[in-house]
């Protein structure tokens, strides 16, 4: 008996526990709900032969930093790969090698080609939305999304991520907020679909509508990134002391690109002091996360350069700005060589008092914000205040 999957893929276990395992958990992590790894380990420990589960755990393992589990799931996909008889499963199993090996052009190249034959697969398209937004593609994303939902009409994961491209790409935003409060009527608790809502209204200015929008997320599951947001509107809107508190959870915490970014918006919006010890743990933190550099956004490293910058360790500091000029030109590396380099060294400037020098610098880049992978259009105003 052949299974199919939930979108109706035929996938190579034949097990139905195994199958309904990673269902659940492909489920879970699309909607930023917890427990997707649990499910997806008990998916491939019930059917270690399941070469789809091993490299659906490696995407989720990096997405979450988890390199150790990830190496772990792409070698057991490896171990298998002659063995594989399904032409997308197989597809899979180059895109995870091709990541393993921090490919990027292969890694594109072969998700492009898991999207030509199927434009629906899931986890293949989430993991293809990540490369549109690390390299400031966002038309391209929309494009991708657009060809998804027509294959697949009404399908909550791709009305998000249309929704979230609209937005992204300046194409459309009443559109886009329109096919996320869709998609949200759709499966209400998606918390992908609440930031993809939330993210629209930030970038509108309606800070009121954002905070109400992870608020209402919030109450059915924190999820990191979707703390932050409602820690950085409520920073944009005054109230910088819910700002701190959200910057101290524990429970979750916030990544560190998050938390630094936080603190900087005190800085220079509000103009509030941040203690220099806080930079300086901060700056520790980033110093044991380069432990796994090649694992790190580029979005990242920015944000570890500037912690280093802040801190006084400006020699660390220019490291990582000249790993952001050593990246590939244009949109290979979301033009970071150039345009994210120039924010860095521009933050570097008025760390350092020289306001014209970081004016100069960042101005260009600024006015391109839209074409620079990671981050958002909204952020102009902690990168050029």
């Amino acid at each position: 008996m052949t299974y199919t999957d939930g979108i109706g893929y035929p996938v190579s276990t034949t097990s139905a526990v195994a199958l309904e395992a990673y269902e659940q958990g492909v489920s879970r992590w699309l909607r930023w709900r917890s427990g997707a790894v649990e499910a997806l380990d008990h998916a491939v420990e019930i059917d270690p032969q399941f070469v789809l589960g091993h490299c659906t755990q490696a995407y989720v393992a990096w997405r979450i930093g988890r390199v150790d589990m990830a190496l772990d799931a792409h070698q057991k996909a490896m171990d298998l790969a002659d063995e594989v008889q399904d032409e997308r499963e197989r597809m899979h199993v180059q895109i995870v090698d091709a990541m393993k090996s921090h490919d990027r052009a292969a890694t594109m190249h072969h998700l492009e080609a898991l999207a030509d034959k199927y434009p629906n697969d899931r986890m293949g398209m989430r993991v293809m939305s990540f490369n549109f937004i690390a390299r400031g593609d966002y038309q391209g994303g929309l494009e991708q999304a657009r060809r998804s939902l027509a294959a697949c009409p009404n399908n909550p994961q791709f009305l998000t991520m249309a929704a979230f491209f609209l937005e992204q790409s300046n194409a459309d935003r009443d559109k886009g907020l329109d096919l996320g409060l869709q998609s949200l009527d759709a499966d209400p608790g998606n918390l992908y679909t609440y930031h993809a809502v939330g993210h629209n209204y930030q970038s509108r200015g309606d800070y009121t509508k954002a905070v109400s929008t992870f608020e209402r997320a919030n109450s059915l599951e924190r999820v990191p990134h979707n703390i932050w947001h409602l820690a950085e509107a409520q920073a944009i809107l005054g109230d910088t002391r819910i700002t701190q508190d959200y910057w101290r959870s524990r429970s979750p915490a916030l990544p560190l690109f998050e938390r630094i970014e936080l603190q900087w918006r005190r800085e220079i919006v509000r103009g509030e002091a941040v203690d220099p010890s806080v930079w300086h743990m901060l700056a520790g933190e980033g110093e044991w996360a380069l432990g796994i550099a090649d694992d790190l956004t580029i979005w990242m490293h920015h944000w570890i350069g500037l912690a280093f910058a802040r801190a006084g360790q400006t020699d660390k500091a220019q490291q990582q700005l000249a790993r952001l000029r050593g990246l590939p030109e244009g949109q290979a590396s979301g033009h970071w060589s150039t345009l994210g380099a120039d924010l860095l060294e521009g933050e570097m400037a008025l760390i350092r008092g020289d306001v014209e020098t970081a004016v100069g610098l960042m101005a260009p880049s600024v006015e391109r914000i839209h074409e620079v992978g990671g981050g958002s259009r909204e952020q102009k105003d902690i990168l050029l205040k």
